[in-house]
């Protein structure tokens, strides 16, 4: 006999959308500029950058693919006819860009790498950097960080962040009867459950808010408690407002997801939304790497010009990246293994654009830069992911040195 116990019960009424972690305590950050939306484009696996940001043609040395430097401005960018959409891309966008290259990630190991290139450390209870700017620029809002993939690392910021994942949890939450585990019967509860269930979280919050909520982190618990209350219900007036958020079923499609996360930044739902492609482990069969590439820069392409079309792209920075590049040389299987060193790329937002920052030598490590104008320097330094996120977050509005303190931001990116 199926049985409905507390947890269901709530998860079925919508009421775990209300969760409340324990809040994050930044810093005081300062806005250094007008507060942006984020928008982060993860490619999951490890791309290779020679492909398009960091082009290596005729190279001895590295087992690049074919094509030509093509120069858009001060951008040069590999270009062929089978990855038309590169071109397309930046011919349209190349003075909004800015292009990274040399990002050290300091391992070899997927995991590893992806908490370098979203927090800035090797620890997975740090926030992820579109949390943060989420939660400095956006945490009253209903869900302040949008995550359309699977690879967000919100740590303290769990209360802020809604996920859809691989099932679309917030559909899931926003509409029970069709979304409760294969085999179980939907459980739709009434509008006066709901009432029943909000009244005794209120009541028992507002007691221990009386009990032991007057001071500290208790009191601030407490209050994202409640702020998360008024979440929920602002996130089923937008789910009707706007036709919900898609199927049931996640798509690893970028045209799918921009749908979804550039409407939710045009209808005030949140500050930040992660964005995530798939599938870039190419041990086997490097070649599979200029079709994705060529599918990613379409989605950029569609994504620009969504945010144009709403008049969101001087206001939405997006940032572009993998967790991990590819060696230099292809493997017996004419596939390449992890390489600690890789790309990003940065558009939108009013940022200064046309540009490459960084380097590579002809091996493919990373070299040593200055800081300040991103040009190699041999007294320099390798540009660390910490660098680089700090310097994103003061970008879209955030102090990032008070999250990353005694961390030197990448200034070259701001100038």
């Amino acid at each position: 006999m199926f049985s409905l116990d507390r947890r269901r019960f709530l998860s079925a009424s919508g009421l775990l959308l209300a969760g409340a972690a324990l809040p994050f305590v930044g810093g005081e950050a300062r806005a250094r500029s007008g507060p942006k939306n984020l928008i982060v484009v993860l490619n999951n696996g490890g791309w290779d950058p020679t492909y398009a940001l960091d082009p290596k043609p005729g190279s001895s040395v590295i087992d690049a693919p074919s094509g030509d430097v093509t120069r858009y401005g001060d951008l040069q960018v590999l270009t062929a006819p089978e990855r038309p959409d590169v071109a397309r891309f930046f011919e349209r966008y190349a003075p909004l860009c800015t292009i990274v290259n040399g990002v050290q990630v300091r391992s070899f190991v997927h995991s590893d790498c992806m908490k370098r290139v979203l927090t800035g450390t090797p620890s997975d209870s740090h926030p992820d950097f579109a949390a943060l700017a989420a939660y400095e620029l956006g945490r009253d809002l209903p869900v302040p960080y949008l995550v359309l993939g699977n690879s967000a690392l919100s740590g303290p910021l769990a209360s802020i962040t809604a996920r859809a994942g691989t099932t679309n949890q917030i559909s899931a939450l926003l509409e029970p009867e069709n979304s409760l585990l294969q085999g179980e019967p939907a459980v739709v509860p009434t509008a006066g459950d709901d009432q029943r269930v909000r009244a005794y979280l209120e009541a028992r919050a507002s007691r221990m808010q009386a009990i032991r909520g007057q001071h500290g982190a208790n009191r601030r618990q407490l209050e994202a408690f409640f702020s998360s209350l008024q979440r929920q219900d602002l996130l089923r007036q937008f789910s009707r407002e706007t036709g919900g958020f898609g199927d049931q079923d996640y798509t690893p499609d970028l045209k799918v997801q921009i749908q979804v996360g550039t409407s939710a930044l045009e209808g005030g739902l949140c500050r930040s939304v992660l964005m995530e492609t798939q599938n870039w482990d190419t041990h086997q069969g490097n070649q599979q790497q200029s079709e994705l590439f060529n599918g990613l820069f379409a989605g950029l392409t569609d994504l620009a010009d969504t945010l144009e079309k709403k008049q969101l792209l001087e206001q939405t920075l997006v940032v572009v990246m993998s967790e991990m590049g590819r060696t230099p040389k292809l493997n017996e299987s004419e596939g390449k293994d992890h390489w600690p060193v890789t790309s990003a790329m940065v558009f939108g937002g009013s940022a200064p654009g046309g540009r490459v920052l960084g380097a590579t030598d002809g091996e493919l490590n990373a070299l040593s830069i200055d800081l300040a104008t991103g040009e190699a320097a041999a007294d320099g330094l390798q540009l660390q992911t910490a660098n680089l996120l700090s310097a994103v977050l003061e970008l879209v509005g955030v102090d990032g040195q008070s999250h990353f303190p005694g961390v030197e931001p990448f200034h070259a990116l701001l100038a």
